[in-house]
């Protein structure tokens, strides 16, 4: 008998394990430690989409702006993703899953679909950036730029495809290449066109010129997906100081430093564009080898995560539990790979502002929910309020960014996680809300809840 058990147990893991735990949370023996869980945020924080906005904003502003803007920016993204990665460490689930605590279960599959539309943005984005970088070194390259950058893409499905596993392995191989090849290139741009004595009297164009609360938008924007998918890492965690340590110092790491660099190289070379900045000043081939080790070490996270969410969007459908991860993180590569093909840059600064208000909203209401209105919704189907709340955080965020009021990032933050509380206290125990029973059991829901 206690073998049969045993057996029983062992199909259980392996299933979890072939859909990476999207259904189920993480379990005691699968839980890594603290460097681990620094090495896998470190590489998805080392990005190359870090140096470019970085380059964006120092070429649109002074070296003194640019390093406020980029200060208030990482502090208020640290935050969000210590303290998602923090909810998700206490529950072991997975982003999407997450938030079924504040959207409902069916509620829940509309913020999966803008997470794998994110995914998909950004991996098209990063890919089109390498293939620029590629023709600007090489420009006599017979291969088209948008075959370059969907080839790269679909190298990153390869470490997506075995989970946490492949993630950590390429981790520890590309993080510290990478940062060696950064502090590289930040020295060698000390050296050309007067060195670093170039930025501190660097002026921009009166027409170029971005206000600093603009910029802080742009920062949060650029990295605020990436924020809210740190629970599918996190989830991973023995306890919270790691989600602490290891969230600050990945973060700072790959978002404070690679924005650094890319500023000095705008104002440097008197260029925004990155790929073309470092080409002009003679750096391009080693930006080009710290830029595919970057991107690497980050992709292959956000399809990852693209694929944990799309399996939340199969949890209502028949197809639950028939597609294991590894196919759906190949469908999530070869629609990235379709979109780096139509020139996905171009749409850059556009889309981090309008993710920035989009995306914004959730993380506030996840935080609100855990330990404010602590009533999980895990098991209802849809919950009006979350919906309400997301919208109206979003339409704030739009305003304030249109008008160039504050930060619209924070005060969105702040509005909706205050918004969400209020209407919630107020309403919560006065509107029958239709459940879906065969979401979750009742102990897995209360996994979620702090009213118990």
């Amino acid at each position: 008998m206690a073998e049969g058990s045993d057996k029983l147990q062992q199909q259980i893991t392996e299933d979890q394990k072939r859909f990476e735990f999207a259904f189920d949370p993480v379990p005691a023996d699968r839980r890594q430690g603290w460097f681990s869980l620094f090495l896998v945020l470190a590489g998805y924080a080392i990005a190359v989409s870090n140096f470019v906005t970085g380059a964006a904003i120092g070429y649109r502003m002074t070296f003194f702006d640019a390093m406020v803007a980029l200060v208030v920016g990482d502090a208020f993204l640290i935050f969000v993703a210590v303290s998602t990665g923090i909810i998700s460490f206490e529950s072991g689930w997975s982003t999407s899953f997450l938030s079924r605590m504040v959207f409902g279960k069916k509620g829940s599959t509309i913020f999966s679909l803008l997470l794998v539309a994110s995914s998909i943005n950004w991996i098209g984005i990063n890919g089109n950036t390498f293939a620029r970088i590629v023709t600007a070194n090489f420009p006599g390259i017979p291969i088209p730029e948008a075959l370059l950058g969907a080839a790269i893409i679909m190298v990153w499905s390869i470490s997506a495809m075995r989970g946490y596993k492949g993630l950590e392995i390429v981790s520890w191989i590309g993080v510290p290449i990478a940062l060696i090849l950064a502090i590289v290139c930040f020295v060698l741009v000390g050296v050309q066109n007067g060195g670093y004595g170039v930025i501190l009297a660097y002026t921009p164009n009166p027409a170029d010129e971005m206000p600093v609360v603009t910029a802080v938008s742009s920062i949060v924007g650029s990295w605020v997906f990436g924020c809210l998918i740190t629970p599918d890492v996190c989830r991973f965690a023995k306890n919270h100081t790691s989600v602490v340590a290891a969230g600050t110092g990945a973060f700072l790491l790959g978002l404070f430093c690679l924005q650094f660099v890319g500023v000095v190289v705008a104002q440097v070379s008197g260029m925004g564009d990155f790929s073309v900045a470092t080409a002009a000043i003679g750096l391009g081939l080693l930006v080009l080898i710290c830029t595919l080790v970057c991107l690497c070490t980050t992709q292959d996270n956000n399809i990852y995560g693209a694929g944990l969410a799309a399996q939340n969007i199969l949890d209502a459908t028949r197809l639950k539990g028939k597609v294991a991860h590894r196919w759906i993180a190949l469908a999530v590569t070869a629609a990235s790979a379709l979109f780096a093909a139509c020139g996905a840059l171009q749409w850059l600064l556009p889309i981090i502002q309008f993710l920035s208000v989009l995306l914004v909203p959730i993380p506030a209401m996840i935080l609100a929910e855990r330990y404010f209105v602590r009533h999980s919704k895990f098991t209802l189907e849809v919950n009006p309020i979350a919906m309400i709340c997301w919208l109206a955080g979003g339409v704030i965020g739009q305003v304030c960014l249109s008008t160039g009021f504050s930060v619209s990032a924070i005060v969105a933050y702040v509005f909706t996680a205050l918004l969400y509380t209020g209407l919630s206290l107020g309403f919560d125990g006065k509107i029958s809300w239709k459940r879906d029973h065969e979401s979750l059991t009742e102990t897995q829901a209360s996994d979620l809840s702090l009213d118990d």
